[in-house]
Protein backbone atom coordinates (compact mmCIF):
# COMPACT_ATOMS: atom_id res chain seq x y z
CA UNK A 1 0.00 0.00 0.00
CA UNK A 2 1.70 3.36 -1.24
CA UNK A 3 1.65 6.37 1.37
CA UNK A 4 -0.97 9.14 0.56
CA UNK A 5 1.00 12.14 -0.89
CA UNK A 6 -0.62 15.79 0.05
CA UNK A 7 -0.57 17.68 -3.10
CA UNK A 8 -0.77 21.07 -3.33
CA UNK A 9 -2.29 22.32 -6.73
CA UNK A 10 -2.37 25.88 -7.47
CA UNK A 11 -3.96 27.52 -10.77
CA UNK A 12 -4.16 31.10 -11.73
CA UNK A 13 -6.51 31.83 -14.65
CA UNK A 14 -9.99 33.68 -15.61
CA UNK A 15 -13.13 32.90 -14.44
CA UNK A 16 -14.17 30.03 -16.78
CA UNK A 17 -13.42 26.50 -17.13
CA UNK A 18 -11.38 25.83 -20.67
CA UNK A 19 -8.00 24.48 -21.53
CA UNK A 20 -5.89 24.21 -18.10
CA UNK A 21 -8.86 24.45 -16.27
CA UNK A 22 -10.45 20.85 -18.22
CA UNK A 23 -6.88 19.54 -17.96
CA UNK A 24 -6.39 19.96 -14.31
CA UNK A 25 -10.38 18.62 -13.49
CA UNK A 26 -9.33 15.59 -15.98
CA UNK A 27 -6.19 15.07 -13.78
CA UNK A 28 -7.66 15.28 -10.80
CA UNK A 29 -10.66 12.87 -11.79
CA UNK A 30 -8.08 10.42 -12.59
CA UNK A 31 -5.71 10.57 -9.99
CA UNK A 32 -4.56 7.40 -8.12
CA UNK A 33 -6.07 7.34 -4.59
CA UNK A 34 -2.36 7.70 -3.51
CA UNK A 35 -3.15 11.06 -4.11
CA UNK A 36 -4.94 13.75 -2.14
CA UNK A 37 -5.19 16.99 -3.82
CA UNK A 38 -6.19 20.32 -2.27
CA UNK A 39 -6.40 23.00 -4.96
CA UNK A 40 -5.61 26.66 -4.26
CA UNK A 41 -6.67 29.31 -6.94
CA UNK A 42 -8.90 32.63 -7.77
CA UNK A 43 -10.92 30.94 -10.11
CA UNK A 44 -14.28 31.23 -8.38
CA UNK A 45 -15.84 29.07 -11.58
CA UNK A 46 -12.84 26.10 -10.89
CA UNK A 47 -14.28 26.26 -6.84
CA UNK A 48 -17.25 25.44 -7.81
CA UNK A 49 -16.97 22.53 -9.81
CA UNK A 50 -14.29 21.34 -7.67
CA UNK A 51 -16.50 21.84 -4.65
CA UNK A 52 -19.33 19.81 -6.59
CA UNK A 53 -16.44 17.02 -6.98
CA UNK A 54 -15.72 17.05 -2.97
CA UNK A 55 -12.02 18.19 -3.80
CA UNK A 56 -10.40 20.54 -0.38
CA UNK A 57 -10.42 24.01 -2.35
CA UNK A 58 -9.32 27.55 -0.80
CA UNK A 59 -10.25 30.26 -3.12
CA UNK A 60 -7.99 33.70 -2.84
CA UNK A 61 -7.14 37.12 -5.28
CA UNK A 62 -3.87 36.77 -6.99
CA UNK A 63 -2.22 39.72 -7.90
CA UNK A 64 0.76 38.78 -9.73
CA UNK A 65 3.60 41.44 -10.01
CA UNK A 66 4.31 43.57 -13.68
CA UNK A 67 7.87 44.42 -13.64
CA UNK A 68 6.92 46.81 -16.30
CA UNK A 69 4.53 49.09 -14.24
CA UNK A 70 5.82 52.26 -12.71
CA UNK A 71 4.73 50.37 -8.48
CA UNK A 72 3.90 47.07 -7.43
CA UNK A 73 2.50 45.94 -4.24
CA UNK A 74 4.90 43.87 -2.75
CA UNK A 75 2.95 43.73 0.82
CA UNK A 76 0.38 41.63 -2.26
CA UNK A 77 3.56 38.89 -2.75
CA UNK A 78 4.02 38.66 0.77
CA UNK A 79 0.54 37.92 1.25
CA UNK A 80 0.51 34.87 -1.18
CA UNK A 81 3.32 33.82 0.29
CA UNK A 82 2.07 33.24 3.87
CA UNK A 83 -1.04 31.94 2.33
CA UNK A 84 0.73 29.34 0.93
CA UNK A 85 3.03 28.65 4.15
CA UNK A 86 -0.60 28.29 6.14
CA UNK A 87 -2.04 25.95 3.44
CA UNK A 88 1.19 23.74 3.25
CA UNK A 89 0.82 23.78 7.01
CA UNK A 90 -2.58 23.22 7.36
CA UNK A 91 -2.84 20.17 4.91
CA UNK A 92 0.60 18.77 6.07
CA UNK A 93 1.66 18.75 2.24
CA UNK A 94 4.60 17.10 0.56
CA UNK A 95 4.31 17.85 -3.12
CA UNK A 96 3.38 20.91 -5.08
CA UNK A 97 1.73 21.30 -8.35
CA UNK A 98 1.82 25.11 -9.76
CA UNK A 99 -1.04 24.42 -13.37
CA UNK A 100 0.20 27.68 -15.01
CA UNK A 101 3.11 29.96 -14.99
CA UNK A 102 1.65 32.72 -12.89
CA UNK A 103 2.32 31.35 -8.87
CA UNK A 104 5.39 30.36 -10.02
CA UNK A 105 5.96 34.53 -9.10
CA UNK A 106 6.09 33.37 -5.18
CA UNK A 107 5.67 29.32 -5.22
CA UNK A 108 9.20 28.25 -6.19
CA UNK A 109 10.15 31.06 -3.03
CA UNK A 110 7.65 29.16 -0.98
CA UNK A 111 8.75 25.24 -2.32
CA UNK A 112 12.54 26.87 -2.03
CA UNK A 113 12.09 27.80 1.72
CA UNK A 114 9.56 25.22 2.85
CA UNK A 115 12.06 22.51 0.85
CA UNK A 116 8.73 20.49 -0.60
CA UNK A 117 9.48 19.79 -3.94
CA UNK A 118 7.75 21.41 -6.76
CA UNK A 119 6.46 20.91 -10.33
CA UNK A 120 5.63 24.04 -12.90
CA UNK A 121 2.95 22.65 -15.64
CA UNK A 122 2.91 25.07 -18.54
CA UNK A 123 -0.26 24.93 -20.63
CA UNK A 124 0.74 28.13 -23.11
CA UNK A 125 3.57 29.64 -24.60
CA UNK A 126 5.22 32.30 -22.46
CA UNK A 127 7.25 35.78 -23.96
CA UNK A 128 11.00 36.83 -22.46
CA UNK A 129 9.26 39.39 -20.14
CA UNK A 130 6.58 36.47 -18.30
CA UNK A 131 9.68 34.27 -18.27
CA UNK A 132 11.54 36.69 -16.62
CA UNK A 133 8.82 37.91 -14.06
CA UNK A 134 6.91 34.40 -13.47
CA UNK A 135 10.36 33.48 -12.43
CA UNK A 136 9.61 30.33 -14.46
CA UNK A 137 13.36 29.37 -14.61
CA UNK A 138 13.58 28.54 -11.17
CA UNK A 139 10.94 26.02 -11.24
CA UNK A 140 12.06 22.59 -9.54
CA UNK A 141 10.95 20.70 -12.49
CA UNK A 142 8.71 22.52 -15.67
CA UNK A 143 6.19 20.44 -17.52
CA UNK A 144 5.44 21.55 -20.93
CA UNK A 145 2.30 20.85 -23.01
CA UNK A 146 4.16 20.54 -26.53
CA UNK A 147 7.80 21.33 -27.57
CA UNK A 148 6.54 24.20 -29.30
CA UNK A 149 5.62 25.59 -25.22
CA UNK A 150 9.19 23.57 -23.94
CA UNK A 151 11.59 25.51 -27.22
CA UNK A 152 12.55 29.06 -25.65
CA UNK A 153 12.88 27.90 -21.95
CA UNK A 154 15.43 25.28 -23.45
CA UNK A 155 16.94 28.17 -25.49
CA UNK A 156 17.64 29.68 -22.79
CA UNK A 157 19.21 27.10 -20.51
CA UNK A 158 17.17 25.44 -18.45
CA UNK A 159 18.43 22.22 -17.48
CA UNK A 160 17.13 19.51 -20.33
CA UNK A 161 17.10 16.85 -18.17
CA UNK A 162 14.73 18.77 -15.70
CA UNK A 163 11.87 19.76 -18.38
CA UNK A 164 9.54 17.19 -19.73
CA UNK A 165 7.11 17.76 -22.67
CA UNK A 166 3.74 15.91 -21.45
CA UNK A 167 0.93 16.30 -24.32
CA UNK A 168 -2.47 16.76 -22.61
CA UNK A 169 -4.78 13.21 -22.63
CA UNK A 170 -8.60 13.46 -23.19
CA UNK A 171 -11.05 11.06 -21.44
CA UNK A 172 -12.92 8.61 -22.97
CA UNK A 173 -15.92 10.33 -24.84
CA UNK A 174 -18.89 9.10 -25.53
CA UNK A 175 -20.35 9.32 -28.77
CA UNK A 176 -23.93 7.59 -28.72
CA UNK A 177 -26.29 10.46 -28.47
CA UNK A 178 -24.93 13.06 -31.39
CA UNK A 179 -26.56 15.99 -31.77
CA UNK A 180 -28.42 15.90 -35.29
CA UNK A 181 -26.74 19.74 -36.16
CA UNK A 182 -28.37 19.96 -39.63
CA UNK A 183 -32.04 19.30 -38.63
CA UNK A 184 -31.34 21.37 -35.44
CA UNK A 185 -29.64 24.33 -37.56
CA UNK A 186 -31.92 23.80 -40.63
CA UNK A 187 -28.82 22.78 -42.46
CA UNK A 188 -30.00 21.54 -46.23
CA UNK A 189 -29.01 18.34 -46.76
CA UNK A 190 -26.57 18.40 -49.60
CA UNK A 191 -24.66 21.70 -47.69
CA UNK A 192 -21.22 20.99 -46.34
CA UNK A 193 -20.85 21.45 -42.64
CA UNK A 194 -17.79 22.76 -40.83
CA UNK A 195 -17.68 23.24 -37.24
CA UNK A 196 -15.00 24.58 -34.86
CA UNK A 197 -14.74 25.40 -30.84
CA UNK A 198 -13.10 27.74 -28.86
CA UNK A 199 -12.89 31.26 -27.22
CA UNK A 200 -14.15 33.54 -29.39
CA UNK A 201 -11.57 36.10 -28.76
CA UNK A 202 -8.72 37.52 -31.69
CA UNK A 203 -6.09 35.07 -30.95
CA UNK A 204 -8.63 31.76 -32.07
CA UNK A 205 -8.73 33.86 -35.69
CA UNK A 206 -12.77 32.77 -36.03
CA UNK A 207 -12.65 36.07 -38.08
CA UNK A 208 -10.36 34.30 -40.73
CA UNK A 209 -12.63 31.46 -40.99
CA UNK A 210 -15.47 33.74 -41.74
CA UNK A 211 -13.58 35.01 -44.50
CA UNK A 212 -12.99 31.63 -45.96
CA UNK A 213 -16.49 30.53 -45.92
CA UNK A 214 -17.32 33.56 -47.72
CA UNK A 215 -15.23 32.46 -50.68
CA UNK A 216 -15.96 29.39 -49.91
CA UNK A 217 -19.92 29.76 -50.60
CA UNK A 218 -18.49 31.91 -53.87
CA UNK A 219 -19.04 28.00 -56.00
CA UNK A 220 -21.77 26.36 -56.53
CA UNK A 221 -21.48 24.40 -53.30
CA UNK A 222 -23.30 25.21 -50.13
CA UNK A 223 -20.89 25.38 -46.96
CA UNK A 224 -21.75 26.13 -43.43
CA UNK A 225 -19.89 26.89 -40.40
CA UNK A 226 -20.67 26.04 -36.97
CA UNK A 227 -18.61 27.80 -34.17
CA UNK A 228 -18.76 26.76 -30.31
CA UNK A 229 -17.73 29.40 -27.53
CA UNK A 230 -18.40 32.80 -26.41
CA UNK A 231 -16.30 35.55 -26.36
CA UNK A 232 -15.21 39.20 -25.93
CA UNK A 233 -14.98 39.23 -29.87
CA UNK A 234 -19.06 38.14 -30.59
CA UNK A 235 -19.84 41.63 -31.39
CA UNK A 236 -17.33 41.71 -33.83
CA UNK A 237 -17.87 38.47 -35.54
CA UNK A 238 -21.52 39.28 -35.95
CA UNK A 239 -20.76 42.63 -37.22
CA UNK A 240 -18.52 40.74 -40.23
CA UNK A 241 -20.68 38.32 -40.81
CA UNK A 242 -23.86 40.35 -41.48
CA UNK A 243 -21.44 42.46 -43.64
CA UNK A 244 -20.77 39.11 -45.75
CA UNK A 245 -24.41 38.11 -45.80
CA UNK A 246 -23.72 35.16 -44.46
CA UNK A 247 -26.25 35.51 -41.42
CA UNK A 248 -27.39 31.85 -43.20
CA UNK A 249 -24.84 30.30 -43.41
CA UNK A 250 -22.30 30.93 -39.83
CA UNK A 251 -23.82 29.12 -37.03
CA UNK A 252 -23.02 31.05 -33.76
CA UNK A 253 -24.28 28.70 -30.88
CA UNK A 254 -22.56 29.83 -27.64
CA UNK A 255 -21.77 27.73 -25.19
CA UNK A 256 -22.15 23.86 -25.19
CA UNK A 257 -22.01 21.51 -22.53
CA UNK A 258 -21.85 18.62 -24.63
CA UNK A 259 -19.26 19.75 -27.84
CA UNK A 260 -18.70 15.97 -27.96
CA UNK A 261 -22.21 15.62 -29.50
CA UNK A 262 -21.93 18.24 -31.66
CA UNK A 263 -18.52 16.91 -32.81
CA UNK A 264 -20.29 13.86 -33.41
CA UNK A 265 -23.52 15.27 -35.16
CA UNK A 266 -22.63 14.90 -38.82
CA UNK A 267 -20.55 17.58 -39.58
CA UNK A 268 -18.24 17.14 -42.45
CA UNK A 269 -14.33 19.00 -41.13
CA UNK A 270 -12.81 20.59 -38.20
CA UNK A 271 -11.93 23.93 -38.85
CA UNK A 272 -9.54 25.88 -36.89
CA UNK A 273 -8.08 29.60 -37.99
CA UNK A 274 -5.68 30.23 -34.52
CA UNK A 275 -2.92 32.49 -34.27
CA UNK A 276 -1.31 30.72 -32.05
CA UNK A 277 -1.99 27.40 -29.94
CA UNK A 278 0.08 26.04 -27.31
CA UNK A 279 -1.12 22.65 -27.79
CA UNK A 280 -4.59 22.12 -29.44
CA UNK A 281 -7.06 20.05 -26.70
CA UNK A 282 -10.18 20.39 -29.06
CA UNK A 283 -8.50 19.11 -31.82
CA UNK A 284 -7.98 16.10 -30.18
CA UNK A 285 -11.58 15.74 -29.30
CA UNK A 286 -12.60 16.39 -33.27
CA UNK A 287 -10.19 13.62 -34.23
CA UNK A 288 -11.88 11.37 -31.30
CA UNK A 289 -15.62 12.29 -32.76
CA UNK A 290 -14.02 11.13 -36.53
CA UNK A 291 -13.52 14.34 -37.83
CA UNK A 292 -10.75 15.27 -39.81
CA UNK A 293 -9.03 18.40 -39.52
CA UNK A 294 -7.95 21.43 -40.93
CA UNK A 295 -5.66 23.90 -38.87
CA UNK A 296 -2.71 26.61 -39.36
CA UNK A 297 0.91 25.15 -38.61
CA UNK A 298 1.38 26.98 -35.54
CA UNK A 299 2.53 26.19 -31.79
CA UNK A 300 1.92 22.81 -30.94
CA UNK A 301 -0.61 22.06 -33.26
CA UNK A 302 1.77 19.55 -35.66
CA UNK A 303 2.39 17.82 -32.54
CA UNK A 304 -1.43 16.86 -32.45
CA UNK A 305 -2.63 16.79 -36.39
CA UNK A 306 0.19 15.21 -38.76
CA UNK A 307 -0.47 16.85 -42.04
CA UNK A 308 -1.68 14.64 -45.21
CA UNK A 309 -2.23 12.05 -42.55
CA UNK A 310 -4.96 13.31 -40.46
CA UNK A 311 -5.46 16.65 -41.82
CA UNK A 312 -4.17 19.06 -43.19
CA UNK A 313 -2.29 22.60 -42.29
CA UNK A 314 -1.77 25.94 -43.58
CA UNK A 315 0.82 28.09 -43.16
CA UNK A 316 -0.66 31.72 -41.18
CA UNK A 317 0.39 34.81 -43.33
CA UNK A 318 -0.27 36.36 -46.51
CA UNK A 319 -2.47 34.13 -48.75
CA UNK A 320 -3.90 32.05 -45.31
CA UNK A 321 -7.34 32.86 -46.62
CA UNK A 322 -6.84 31.30 -49.66
CA UNK A 323 -4.99 27.95 -47.92
CA UNK A 324 -8.06 27.54 -45.69
CA UNK A 325 -10.23 27.15 -48.93
CA UNK A 326 -7.82 25.37 -50.80
CA UNK A 327 -7.38 23.07 -47.95
CA UNK A 328 -11.23 22.79 -47.64
CA UNK A 329 -12.08 22.37 -51.21
CA UNK A 330 -9.73 19.46 -51.16
CA UNK A 331 -10.74 17.37 -48.47
CA UNK A 332 -14.76 18.13 -49.60
CA UNK A 333 -14.01 17.19 -53.12
CA UNK A 334 -12.20 14.29 -52.02
CA UNK A 335 -14.60 12.58 -49.24
CA UNK A 336 -12.28 8.65 -49.09
CA UNK A 337 -9.68 11.21 -48.90
CA UNK A 338 -11.27 12.78 -45.83
CA UNK A 339 -12.37 9.46 -44.35
CA UNK A 340 -9.24 7.84 -44.19
CA UNK A 341 -7.80 11.18 -42.39
CA UNK A 342 -10.89 10.86 -40.03
CA UNK A 343 -9.63 6.98 -39.05
CA UNK A 344 -6.18 7.74 -38.77
CA UNK A 345 -7.01 10.43 -36.44
CA UNK A 346 -8.79 8.82 -34.42
CA UNK A 347 -6.58 6.12 -33.78
CA UNK A 348 -4.01 8.55 -33.12
CA UNK A 349 -5.74 10.65 -30.55
CA UNK A 350 -6.45 7.31 -28.86
CA UNK A 351 -2.86 6.04 -29.18
CA UNK A 352 -0.93 8.76 -28.06
CA UNK A 353 -3.24 11.02 -25.81
CA UNK A 354 -5.66 9.87 -23.82
CA UNK A 355 -6.05 10.65 -20.21
CA UNK A 356 -5.02 7.53 -18.95
CA UNK A 357 -1.24 7.99 -20.67
CA UNK A 358 -1.03 11.73 -19.05
CA UNK A 359 -2.04 10.62 -16.02
CA UNK A 360 0.42 8.17 -15.79
CA UNK A 361 3.44 10.40 -16.73
CA UNK A 362 2.29 13.15 -14.35
CA UNK A 363 2.47 10.81 -11.39
CA UNK A 364 6.09 9.61 -12.63
CA UNK A 365 6.64 12.91 -12.35
CA UNK A 366 5.53 13.32 -8.83
CA UNK A 367 7.27 10.32 -7.87
CA UNK A 368 10.25 10.93 -9.04
CA UNK A 369 10.58 14.44 -7.29
CA UNK A 370 9.24 13.50 -3.85
CA UNK A 371 12.45 10.48 -4.43
CA UNK A 372 15.13 13.84 -5.59
CA UNK A 373 13.90 15.79 -2.96
CA UNK A 374 15.63 19.22 -3.11
CA UNK A 375 19.02 19.89 -3.66
CA UNK A 376 19.23 22.92 -5.20
CA UNK A 377 21.72 25.60 -3.12
CA UNK A 378 19.89 29.48 -2.97
CA UNK A 379 22.65 30.76 -4.84
CA UNK A 380 22.16 28.07 -7.69
CA UNK A 381 18.49 29.17 -7.03
CA UNK A 382 18.69 33.09 -7.36
CA UNK A 383 21.31 32.52 -10.47
CA UNK A 384 18.21 30.47 -12.59
CA UNK A 385 16.00 33.42 -11.87
CA UNK A 386 18.81 35.05 -14.32
CA UNK A 387 19.15 33.10 -17.61
CA UNK A 388 16.36 35.02 -19.65
CA UNK A 389 18.83 37.95 -18.95
CA UNK A 390 21.23 36.25 -21.82
CA UNK A 391 18.31 35.85 -23.97
CA UNK A 392 17.29 39.79 -23.84
CA UNK A 393 20.99 40.78 -24.07
CA UNK A 394 22.03 38.83 -27.00
CA UNK A 395 18.45 39.61 -28.78
CA UNK A 396 19.27 43.33 -28.03
CA UNK A 397 22.77 43.37 -28.96
CA UNK A 398 21.74 41.18 -32.30
CA UNK A 399 19.06 43.61 -33.22
CA UNK A 400 20.86 46.51 -32.74
CA UNK A 401 24.25 44.99 -34.44
CA UNK A 402 21.82 44.27 -37.60
CA UNK A 403 20.40 48.39 -37.58
CA UNK A 404 24.13 49.60 -37.23
CA UNK A 405 25.66 47.14 -40.00
CA UNK A 406 22.61 47.64 -42.97
CA UNK A 407 23.21 51.50 -41.85
CA UNK A 408 26.91 51.23 -43.35
CA UNK A 409 25.36 49.13 -45.79
CA UNK A 410 23.00 51.96 -46.87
Amino acid sequence: MHPTTNLLIVHYGEDWIRGSEACLLNLINSLSPSYRPVVWTNNQVLVRELTVKGIAVHSSSFEVINFQQSAFNIKALFELYNTASTLISEHNINLIHVNSGAPCQWMTFVAKAKRIPMMCQLHSPYNLHDRFTLALHSAQRLVAVSHAVAAPLLDEGYPEQNLTVVHNGVPNIDLSQPINVRELLNIPSNAKVLISVGSLIKRKGFDKLIQALALLNSSQEQHHLIIIGEGSERLNLIKQIESLNLQSRVHLVGEQSNVNAWLAGGCDLFISGARSEAFGLVLVEASLAELAVVAPNVGGISEVIEHNSTGLLYENGDNEIQQIVNAVSQLMQNPASRQVMATQGKAVAQQRFSLEQNTCHIESIYSQLIEDGINQSWASWFSSLLRPFGTFFRTRFLSESKTVREAHEA
